[in-house]
């Protein structure tokens, strides 16, 4: 992949097409086609970065294309810019796995800015899927080669400019690991997996530690369903990836309370992007099932796929009571946390339209009969 970054430009009119060509020529490697087929035939045999798409197009549509390169090349982003789109047709595109969605005539400095933001967030994401896969790998070495494993992915961390926090954070999280290494101590990747989510949610205060505490929750009605061990194991993992794929997503869109359909689209995504991000880890499809639907509602008005009862995964419907029993009782920029018993009429509320109607009554039950649940909250105090 070039240093640069490589993006293709897919239009069927030839102004549009060297206009964007021209324009990003100096800072990316640009390759230039006029319809979809071609797009897909050089992205089989071409590293991309990003493509920009017109949606009408001879041949395949636009959407069409998105389609495939999602299918078959999940890691590249696309940038829809048409002069022909509706709202709905947006909307689609953003489902689809779009980025951004853009009208001609469009405007130079917004086509360079958003491709930029995009290549960078493309990069990052894939910083992040070669650490998994990497830390990964360490279960099967010994001690010494993960020692010397260790000290090779601490040295080979680097992340875009803006996320050098994170970057200098993993870094010192690995040199961690590889101190309990030299004090004989096998490394567990998914200790690390901790770290590193710890070191993702902190970017926003407001949702530090989110992902330990629904573990926490999660495994409360586990015991309750007498899930098996793999089980068990399986939602523990699910639980604290479940939101990696908020990954890349700005603090000011996190905390905002009003969001644009697209902003919405974004944050509505990440379940789906988040079982991208963990491909390298090769979970079973019962983890990444559960963190890909742990937004679905029982009612079938939730997301990404609105699938409706049973049809949800088991775990994903503990996460979804979990995650949001957690979402309730915190502090957020706009409101604080609600009070233990609001909280229970939320769910009691809510239960059989949002919520599995028997994991909410096992979940009331033990609130109240282990006391348990409020008193793990560090910013919550319940009498």
């Amino acid at each position: 992949m070039s240093v640069k970054g490589s993006i293709l430009v897919v239009d069927d009119e030839l102004g549009p097409r060297e206009s964007l060509r021209m324009i990003l020529k100096p800072i990316y490697d640009v390759h230039a086609v006029d319809n979809g087929q071609d797009a897909l035939d050089y992205l089989c045999r071409a590293s991309v970065d990003l493509v920009t798409l017109d949606l009408k197009m001879p041949g395949p549509s636009g959407i069409d294309v998105l389609r495939e390169i999602k299918k078959t090349r999940s890691d590249v982003e696309v940038v829809i810019i048409t002069g022909y789109g509706t709202m709905n047709t947006a909307v689609e595109a953003f489902r689809l796995g779009a980025v951004d969605f853009i009208f001609k005539p469009f405007n130079v400095t917004e086509i360079i800015s958003i491709v930029k933001k995009s290549v960078e967030r493309r990069n990052f994401n894939l910083a992040i899927k070669s650490i998994l896969q990497r830390v990964k790998a360490l279960e099967f070495l010994d001690l010494e080669g993960q020692g010397e494993a260790l000290l090779n992915l601490s040295a080979s961390v680097h992340l875009a400019s803006e996320e050098n926090r994170i970057s200098y954070e993993i870094q010192d999280s690995l040199r961690q690991l590889e101190n309990f290494r030299m004090q004989k101590v096998s490394v567990n990747y998914l200790d690390f997996l901790k770290v590193l989510i710890y070191i993702l949610e902190s970017k926003e205060p407001y949702t530090n530690g989110h992902s330990e505490r629904v573990s926490v929750y999660s495994d409360l009605i586990a015991q309750e369903l007498h899930l098996s061990s793999r089980e068990k194991e399986d939602l523990q993992i699910a639980t604290l990836l479940h939101d990696i794929g908020k990954v890349g997503l700005s603090n000011r869109l996190l905390e905002k309370t009003k969001l644009s359909e697209k902003e919405s689209l974004d944050i509505r995504l990440h379940p789906v992007k988040g079982v991208h991000l963990i491909e390298p880890l090769a979970f079973s499809h019962t983890i990444t099932s559960a963190i890909r639907h742990h937004h679905e509602r029982w009612d079938g008005k939730g997301y990404p796929d609105g699938l409706a009862g049973n049809a949800i995964p088991l775990l994903a419907r503990i996460i979804a009571l979990a995650d949001s029993y957690d979402a309730m009782i915190s502090d957020r920029p706009y409101r604080l946390g609600l009070s233990f018993q609001r909280v229970q009429e939320e769910i009691q509320t809510h239960a059989g339209s949002q919520f599995d109607p028997f994991l909410a009554e096992v979940f009331l039950k033990q609130v109240k009969t282990e006391g348990v649940i409020p008193s793990i909250h560090p910013s919550r105090s319940f009498h």
